[in-house]
């Protein structure tokens, strides 16, 4: 009966030793994001848009299963789900909580015990890493529990897929946790290795692992099974400064490193009948102290969870810093989340307002302060619009020829912070379109409309034909009449991959505007306010947060008596904003309108006398001869339009180190045929202020996150 009682204890203690060697992972959980799932290897953990957030990565170890990262792993632990899924309070759905983050495991248990540089370890994290970087627009963040942090060391050394660019490139900072980043002394000692280790933890671990050697058996699942893998390519590579660890490629110095790691303070006065041992560090058990920082850097110093045993040692089993423990202890989790929130809210305040333009013949992203050239436009045709996807991975514009016989519209999928160096660029005729927008990633525009079916036109980014996006639940048309009757006019995108369209169906010789709808991915719409006026001018913009939208529309009493105006949709109220336009003289002309970094609306009106005058002001044709006056800049103070002398503020980039500080401005100079342009201009650190491009056509924003 003793006997038993002894062994009973003995296998619990195995038990907990064999979990706290494995080297852990992080949760799966449903879905995976868009264009990034890799078998089963990458998986979101909730599912929600990826797009303009900053995605952690957690990366588990050796030995591992998809449910550690929820808690403390013992004989004791309750199974989080019957299907092995994360708990609802897990540390990557405390993460996925935060704003503008979203987060992902990587699990590659079916390549293990393999080393790191196995296909479907390191490399596949690399894939991970550039697909995740390249759907969000931001820099991937790693969270890499023990060898996940040497697997996450050789990923990043790994090409991006770019012209000379490496995986590094796409990660804002790594987080290791217990990562024996010169090895383990436990794993050596397992192979029976020498290892620079002092009397007292030795003999501590020794006995460890000669209780655990009793009950050792070859099948992985058995109770000190874990000692088995040891003897496998994982348990050789591991062990202390063997040669796989030192062949890893460096940590790049331009990558910040964070190391995370548990030291246990131990007392040997009654460890094995021993009662004159003094006490000692033995770190997590698993990996030293000395392995689990000996590498970071541009992060300060490392983060150590110290756990103090004046009892019975064996007692570091269910300890806090233990190897198992360490990565979910609740002070860590705090510590990695705080982390978490200060790295995103670097990039974002990195990512300075971001804007693509068209000027000549050529459409230019502004990134950073500085203009690099994305497409050429083909002679003889001028850029109407532009357009950004909800990931502002993909820029489409439409461009027509000077005469007005033709129209087309172009997408280029450009790579995440500078423009490829030869896009591939898809191109579409579109004679029947006014719009275009994205509906998250999707570009639609308006034109396929027809009395019988309400539709947009959708653009497949492979270049396919144009399809047919149909739109449901409309309002019936009573007494339209007129071909514009049953048209949808697209107004832009929206909010939550959505888009605003304005609905014809009433009629007359000049048609209104039309109800205001907004349209999601499956066609349902939901509908807005209205606007008052006898048309629609085209030339719709949006806000950079897409939660409004400018609405450009003329008024008609006479031939001589007509002017136009902007009204302003809050695309999440469904509220419409219809100012009066400006108190000038004569007939009141909308030039232009946008909005700048912040959301603030303006607008440029000029005015023209009418009729007044004499017989010659007219044209050889009998035509009128519109004799316009000075332009004048405006922004828009709850429903007045308030005039304003100075250039319009669009974007105010003050890099680090205040090396340049930007203002961007479209005051409209020039206006013929039906088109205006204007000019970019900036600021520089000297206060000095110089023309960024001249003869701007078109110009939009890069969507920004809330």
């Amino acid at each position: 009966m003793i006997l038993s009682h002894r062994r009973g204890r003995l296998l619990t203690l195995c038990t907990a030793l064999t979990l706290l060697v494995g080297l852990i992972m992080a949760s799966p959980a449903a879905a995976s994001p868009r264009n990034c799932t890799n078998g089963r290897s990458l998986k979101q953990v909730t599912d929600e848009p990826v797009a303009n957030t900053m995605p952690v990565l957690f990366v588990h170890g050796m030995n591992a299963g998809a449910d550690t990262w929820d808690g403390p792993v013992g004989p004791d632990a309750k199974d989080s789900g019957p299907d092995g899924s994360d708990s609802e309070d897990s540390f990557p759905r405390k993460v996925a909580k935060l704003p503008r983050v979203s987060a992902f495991t990587f699990d590659y248990k079916p390549a293990q015990p393999e080393w790191v540089t196995d296909p479907r370890i390191g490399p596949a994290l690399r894939l991970a890493i550039n697909c995740l970087a390249q759907a969000s627009g931001y820099k991937v963040m790693v969270v890499a529990h023990s060898m996940g942090g040497l697997a996450t060391q050789y990923a990043v050394s790994l090409p991006n897929g770019r012209a000379g660019g490496k995986t590094w490139q796409d990660v804002a900072e790594v987080i290791t946790i217990g990562t024996p980043t010169r090895g383990s002394i436990m794993a050596s000692i397992a192979r029976h290795l020498p290892v620079p280790l002092g009397r007292k933890a030795f003999t501590f671990i020794e006995g460890i692992l000669g209780v655990c050697a009793l009950y050792g058996s070859a099948s992985d699942d058995s109770l000190c099974g874990i000692f088995d893998a040891l003897r496998a390519p994982q348990g050789r590579a591991l062990a202390y400064e063997s040669e796989d660890i030192k062949n890893l490629p460096p940590w790049p110095k331009e990558l910040p490193v964070r190391a995370i790691a548990g030291d246990i303070k131990l007392s040997f006065n009654s460890i094995f009948g021993v009662t004159s041992l003094p006490g000692a560090s033995v770190g997590d058990v698993a990996v030293s102290l000395g392995s689990a920082t000996a590498y970071t850097n541009k992060t300060g110093t490392p983060h150590v969870l110290t756990c103090r045993n004046n009892q019975v040692p064996l007692r570091v089993l269910g300890s806090d810093c233990n190897h198992v423990n360490v990565k979910t202890q609740p002070t860590v989790v705090a510590t990695v989340i705080k982390q978490i929130q200060r790295v995103e809210r670097e990039q974002t305040s990195l990512r300075a307002p971001e804007l693509a333009y068209a000027s000549g013949n050529t459409i230019t992203l502004w990134t950073d302060g500085k203009g690099k050239a994305l497409a050429t436009i083909p002679n003889g045709y001028r850029a109407e619009q532009i357009a950004w996807s909800g990931s502002g991975l993909s820029v489409a514009w439409t461009a027509a020829r000077d005469d007005g016989s033709e129209r087309k519209v172009y997408l280029v999928l450009r790579g995440r912070g500078d423009p490829p160096s030869s896009p591939r660029i898809r191109s579409w005729s579109c004679d029947d379109c006014s719009t275009i927008a994205f509906r998250d990633e999707e570009l639609v525009s308006d034109g396929a409309s027809t009395p019988e079916q309400a539709a947009l036109w959708s653009y497949p980014s492979s270049g396919e034909a144009r399809k047919l996006a149909p739109v449901r639940d409309l309002r019936p048309i009573d007494d339209c009449f007129g071909p514009s009757c049953g048209r949808l006019n697209l107004l832009g995108p929206g909010p939550n991959g959505t888009v605003s369209v304005a609905y014809i169906d009433a009629g007359g010789n000049f048609t209104g505007v039309g109800t205001l709808y907004q349209v999601d991915a499956q066609g349902h719409v939901n509908e807005f306010d209205g606007v008052d006026g006898s048309g629609r001018l085209g030339g719709e913009t949006v806000s950079p947060l897409r939660d409004k939208v400018a609405i450009p529309w003329f008024g008609h009493s006479s031939y001589c008596e007509e002017w136009s105006g902007v009204a302003v949709l809050d695309q999440k109220s469904g509220k419409v904003t219809q100012p009066n336009v400006p108190n000038l003289s004569g007939n009141v002309w909308l030039l232009s309108s946008w909005f700048d970094s912040r959301g603030q609306a303006h607008a440029a009106f000029r005015s023209e006398p009418g009729c007044e005058g004499t017989a010659d002001q007219l044209d050889s044709n009998g035509q009128r001869i519109l004799r316009w006056g000075a332009t004048h800049v405006y922004r828009l103070v709850g429903s007045h339009w308030i005039e304003t002398n100075e250039a319009p503020v669009l974007a105010r980039d003050v890099h680090r180190g205040g090396r340049t500080a930007s203002l961007l401005g479209t005051p409209p100079d020039t206006a013929s045929g039906g088109h205006s342009e204007g000019r970019l201009v900036a600021q520089n650190a000297a206060n000095e202020t110089v023309d960024v491009a001249k003869q701007v056509h078109a110009f939009a924003w890069r969507p920004q996150t809330p």
